[in-house]
């Protein structure tokens, strides 16, 4: 059988977890280590590949395109292992787990997802139960009702449960194609209608500042509380609205809805997984899960 030439186990693993979060503190928390023993394992990575895996820039770093293959491909292999560990260990991901997650989010996101993770889980009873951002969730269905795990969109201030930040929201304009030749400047915005996830509109209005345009009172808005029908009423053409790449990516892939407007802003709430005190081995395996799945979609998306 032929050797095969690989880097240290060890080393690949750190080099993993810096790239995933584009931070070599994050990656020591994660891995339980030093700053300075990530930067040496990646010295060492780097040196024995005789290729740059970061661009440094003080201290944010960037993947390089060998550093982006690396990491597709480090994704892929250790996302197989522990999935053939996952199996092994299934009766541990055993019972029931309930869910609470924002319709949009379960649509665009994680449903397309899902299947890598029941399919290492065959045990499991996976029940998915639709939750707005302004929704008690655990409170309403509480404990004793038995759901396990929410991810909300907001702030981290809700009093029923820990919160664990999955994912900053960068909103930037969207619309249908064809509204796309009526607008050559953020300005134009003001003459026509933009679609409202939130009734005060503030994140409209932040990012109209963001681009040097005062006087969003004067436009027409409509507003949606949930956020499959504020996308449904951009694709119609019905006016523009702040998305992201986490619930339209697949809506821009397919030419439905486009960007007249390179300008983002970040959203003044974030994705959450919020866990009750008591956590169950499955609730613990998912919220891990939902972390690695975002962590490297953002990382391949950067570069």
């Amino acid at each position: 059988m032929q050797k095969r030439h690989l880097p240290p186990l060890n080393a690949l693993r750190t080099f993993e977890a810096a790239a995933r979060h584009l931070h070599m503190g994050r990656a020591a928390d994660e891995l339980g280590v030093t700053h300075g023993a990530v930067s040496k394992q990646i010295g060492h990575l780097e040196e024995q590949l005789g290729v740059a895996l970061f661009r440094r820039n003080g201290n944010r770093l960037a993947l390089t395109d060998q550093g982006a293959r690396l990491l597709r491909a480090a994704t892929d292999a250790f996302d197989q292992l522990g999935y053939a560990i996952a199996r092994i260990e299934g009766d541990a991901i055993a019972g029931e787990l309930r869910v609470a997650v924002p319709s949009a989010l379960a649509e665009k996101w994680l449903i397309p997802r899902l299947a890598r993770f029941t399919e290492a889980a065959p045990g499991l009873r996976l029940s998915l139960l639709s939750a707005n951002s302004g929704d008690d969730v655990l409170g309403a269905h509480g404990v004793n009702g038995g759901v396990d795990l929410a991810i909300r969109f907001g702030e981290p201030v809700w009093a029923d449960g820990t919160a664990r930040l999955l994912s900053h929201v960068g909103s930037f304009p969207v619309c249908a194609p064809p509204l796309l030749e009526r607008l050559r400047d953020p300005a134009d915005l003001l003459a026509e209608t933009l679609l409202l996830d939130d009734p005060a509109g503030a994140n409209w209005r932040r990012w109209l500042e963001r681009a040097g345009v005062a006087g969003f009172e004067q436009a027409r808005t409509i507003y949606f509380q949930d956020f499959n029908l504020l996308l449904a009423g951009a694709r119609q053409g019905m006016g523009l609205c702040l998305a992201d790449r986490i619930t339209a990516g697949a809506d821009l892939a397919q030419g439905q809805l486009v960007r007249p407007f390179r300008q983002s802003i970040e959203h003044l709430g974030a994705y959450f997984i919020v866990l009750p005190d008591l956590v169950t081995p499955a609730a613990r395996a998912f919220a891990d899960w939902l972390e690695r799945e975002m962590g490297a979609e953002q990382a391949a998306s950067v570069t």
